[in-house]
């Protein structure tokens, strides 16, 4: 977790200054803005249900059509008991670090549509409700994994800093679960001899982006 926050605030700090050295007034995106994003997200996989989703980060102005976003997001949906071959109903938790990069499609105006793609680092947990879980079954565990993020969005620009963002975008996690306390590292485990779970979130946000 320490690597990916010091990953973050190098590319961070690299974005903003790529982000300076462009010039000022190159269209209506912002060079550099603080990001709120909330919204629904609903979760593929049979037996896992619907909840809400809360973000924030910054956005950087990389080119003329182009921007890159570091968002952190977390959100948690209910597990229904036999999903993912669990024997008990409970709740999964999902933070996600993200690095998305933006594709406009007109740079300026009010309207500002961009595709997005991008990729997160996702840490996933589960808890069972309480007394659920029986005492002779080990506790199981997600293993965390990077997502695939394929989407797209629209800024509408209510002054020049200040922007209405909607955004629809599938976040996809593929994983598994294992027995809690593994000793080797993830490396070693055969991902294909897994029961994999397509945990493919749609997820539809409503946020504000304040530019600097």
């Amino acid at each position: 977790m320490r690597a990916l926050i010091r990953f973050a605030v190098t590319a961070a700090a690299t974005l903003f200054v790529t982000a300076a050295a462009l010039q000022a007034h190159e269209g209506d995106i912002p060079l550099f803005a603080l990001e709120i994003d909330s919204g629904a997200v609903f979760v593929k996989e049979e037996g896992f249900g619907h909840g809400w989703r809360y973000g924030g980060g910054l956005f950087f102005r990389t080119g003329h059509r182009m921007g890159v976003e570091i968002l952190l997001e977390s959100f948690g949906v209910p597990v229904a008991p036999g999903a993912a071959e669990l024997p008990a109903a409970g709740r999964m938790t999902m933070t996600t670090l993200l690095v998305n990069e933006h594709l406009y499609v007109l740079t300026r105006g009010r309207l500002l549509p961009y595709a997005l793609m991008g990729i997160g680092f996702t840490f996933l947990g589960y808890r069972a409700e309480p007394d659920a879980w029986p005492q002779d079954v080990t506790p199981r565990v997600f293993v965390d994994r990077l997502a695939l993020q394929i989407g797209g969005g629209l800024d509408v620009r209510v002054s020049s800093r200040l922007a209405l963002c909607g955004r629809a975008r599938y976040n996809l996690v593929k994983t598994w679960m294992e027995d809690e306390g593994r000793t080797g590292p993830v490396r070693d485990t055969d991902p294909l001899a897994q029961n994999m779970l397509h945990l493919y979130g749609l997820e539809l946000g409503l946020g504000v982006k304040l530019a600097f």
